[in-house]
């Protein structure tokens, strides 16, 4: 039997790290650096301009205690969504489709 070559035992690209959102959203999470990390920049964008504030800092650190506990169910929605994405993808391929863009 031949050797097969083992897969290094990393994520697949594009996926997002629970510690990673979670260490972003503890030390910059006011401005809204975990949401960027996971890709919603509109409300990221908004944590960030009602930081400028003090009242607007108040207003983020309310909304990333809301954030906190939602956290691991946002990274575990994106992580499904691409993996889906990427199961439709192969199967287009399979059968000859052109690739979704």
């Amino acid at each position: 039997m031949p050797d097969t070559p083992q897969q290094p035992d990393t994520a697949p690209a594009g996926t997002k790290s629970l510690s990673t959102a979670m260490l972003l959203a503890l030390f910059l999470g006011p401005f809204g650096a975990h949401r960027f990390y996971m890709g919603r920049k509109g409300s990221a964008a908004m944590m960030l301009m009602l930081a400028v504030t003090i009242v607007g800092l108040l207003v983020t650190v309310v909304w990333l205690m809301i954030d906190l506990p939602r956290i691991p169910a946002m990274i575990r929605r994106h992580n499904d969504l691409l993996d889906r994405r990427r199961d439709i993808e192969h199967r287009s391929r399979s059968h000859g489709f052109p690739m979704l863009s």
